[in-house]
């Protein structure tokens, strides 16, 4: 399974977080990236800084004949499309798309980590997850989704909530 998380808390011209997440779905058939399953949208806090304005979080499995770099390109340009800017680590953004897994493969480059090395601990992202398969394993740690949900304390949980 092919996994994208998507973050947004900052508006892009008229768009709210919650269009520019569905505005890069749409995106990703462009590029003829097909998605198969949309998680559900929750709002989580900002972090590290929860003055930040709340973020609109959510995943969607895909199939794609993009390997991964090339892959990493794509949504590259798309953030950029919708107006991304990389200022400073943790800063609000209008669009955020990471690579959470590509079917089992394990890459360590500079640029290129997958899965993403801090999926784990972050309940905002393995809640969608959930919602697109809760049986996925983790390809490095081999534990269930269910086992790694298990391990955030109920406060980081709570704070992730569902609005669609």
């Amino acid at each position: 399974m092919k996994i994208l998380a998507f973050g947004s808390n900052l508006p892009f011209k008229e768009n709210s977080p919650k269009r520019n997440i569905e505005t890069a779905y749409e995106m990703l058939q462009e590029y003829k990236i097909k998605i198969l399953k949309r998680s559900h949208l929750y709002q989580t806090e900002a972090y590290p800084n929860k003055s930040d304005p709340l973020f609109c979080n959510s995943a969607v499995s895909i199939e794609t004949r993009l390997q991964p770099r090339e892959l990493l390109k794509v949504i590259l340009e798309i953030e950029k499309k919708l107006g991304r800017e990389r200022s400073k680590k943790n800063s609000p953004r209008t669009l955020d798309i990471d690579i959470i897994c590509y079917d089992d493969l394990i890459i360590d480059e500079k640029n290129l980590k997958i899965p993403h090395p801090h999926v784990h601990q972050r309940p905002f992202v393995f809640l969608p997850i959930n919602d697109l398969d809760n049986l996925w394993i983790h390809p490095v740690y081999l534990k269930t989704i269910k086992e790694i949900i298990k391990e955030f304390d109920n406060e980081a949980l709570n704070s992730v909530k569902k609005i669609i």
